[in-house]
């Protein structure tokens, strides 16, 4: 079990990385369900089979909820992302954020925010997990939000190898996890689907 001062600090060391918000949260309450993963295939998103950090080269529910049995604390955090869904709609064009990725758009509007954020938060993730590892917590493993967006096309797709590995992290979502069951658990709450507030989810397994 994570050490009380352990989790301020790295409450602390969140915010000081850019989170908007932090909360601590019992291992046991994070949600695991099949139906997040079937998701990444019904409809079928276009980073399947396509990204190193999303399905199927993630752990699924079953390995998830294995890991998470000999875990005792996780942190949720959350980075808000500075533009609306009207933005958002206006600049897609009718298109999906995963669609107009898809199609190799070079300029959608906020999509270079979009995706500024969503690298800034996974860079984020993987800062606060080596902050963890320096605390002495040997097994923590951050997870971000969204595909891994560092690559414009993941590079590593074709020989197994990223080449970004101490910054590219799966989503919790890619591996099973509810996110927004487990940040309600955790007394934050997620706009589904974010009109006025979105923002970046991640979590960090601590043990």
């Amino acid at each position: 079990m994570a050490d009380a001062w352990h989790l301020k600090h790295l409450i602390d060391k969140a915010h000081e990385l850019g989170a908007d918000r932090a909360a601590p949260l019992p291992a046991t309450s994070v949600v695991v369900d099949e139906r997040v993963r079937l998701k990444c295939r019904v409809p079928r998103c276009s980073s399947y089979g396509r990204n190193l950090m999303c399905p199927p080269h993630v752990p699924g529910p079953e390995e998830t909820r294995a890991a998470l049995a000999r875990y005792a604390d996780v942190l949720i955090v959350q980075r808000d992302i500075a533009v609306t869904q009207v933005q958002v709609d206006a600049a897609l064009d009718g298109k999906t954020y995963a669609e107009s990725r898809a199609l190799g758009a070079e300029d959608v509007g906020c999509d270079n925010e979009i995706t500024a954020a969503q690298n800034a938060f996974a860079k984020l993730m993987s800062a606060l997990e080596r902050e963890a590892f320096r605390l002495g917590y040997r097994f923590a493993a951050a997870y971000a939000g969204g595909d891994c967006v560092l690559c414009e096309v993941c590079e590593g797709i074709e020989d197994g190898v990223c080449r970004h590995p101490f910054e590219a992290r799966p989503s919790a979502e890619a591996v099973g996890v509810d996110v927004i069951a487990t940040a309600r658990a955790a007394g934050l709450d997620i706009e589904m689907p974010a009109v006025d507030r979105a923002s970046w989810t991640g979590m960090l397994l601590i043990d």
